[in-house]
């Protein structure tokens, strides 16, 4: 018998019950993480949205940026990072900030305006339309190697990448009813 994979939600900030609802209607178990501890037996992670120089500011002080990097690089866990888990896991955002630093690229964060500014729309990743919600979202102002996968733009700006074991999004796929396609993929992708 097959056990099921867990996945574990980042529970620092975020839509963290909205990410939970989404992995348990693919049929995987989900748990929020709030300690160090909680890391040790999950099968993939995911970085929610919130505000990514508190998150990664907590992070740093209680150890989750050496101990995520050390999951993702040494023992293959795949990370999703969505709004502010793509800042996070990003190299530079042009600010000071505590950053795992597993995305070779430069993020420009808040590059679609406040909060005034959010929009939906609808895009594509991999093949897939989506029903997308930016919310004070960052995007991809450079990528740094050519080992980067594009998987997602809104026209001609970059919102989805895959680096490694590593993807971000730009948007909120938790707020969406369709944005189950992004946990789908990365899940089929990374888990299988």
């Amino acid at each position: 018998m097959t056990k099921t994979k867990k996945i574990g939600i980042l529970g620092i900030q975020g839509d963290v019950e909205e990410h939970i609802d989404s992995i348990l209607k693919l049929g995987y178990e989900a748990k929020r993480v709030r300690t160090l501890s909680e890391l040790e037996d999950i099968d993939a992670l995911i970085i929610p949205g919130g505000e990514s120089t508190t998150m990664g500011k907590i992070m740093d002080k209680y150890g989750f940026i050496n101990k995520i990097r050390e999951l993702n690089i040494n023992k293959n866990i795949p990370i999703l990072g969505t709004c502010a888990g793509m800042v996070l896991l990003s190299k530079e955002t042009g600010v000071e900030q505590p950053l795992l630093e597993l995305m070779d690229v430069s993020i420009d964060r808040n590059a679609y305006g406040g909060q005034v500014e959010s929009f939906e729309k609808e895009i594509e990743l991999n093949g897939n339309i989506v029903h997308a919600v930016f919310i004070r979202a960052p995007l991809v102002k450079k990528l740094m190697n050519d080992k980067i996968e594009i998987i997602s733009k809104n026209e001609d700006r970059i919102v989805g990448i895959i680096q490694n074991n590593c993807m971000a999004i730009s948007f909120h796929p938790e707020l969406s009813e369709d944005g189950i396609i992004v946990y789908k993929y990365f899940f089929d992708r990374f888990l299988k």
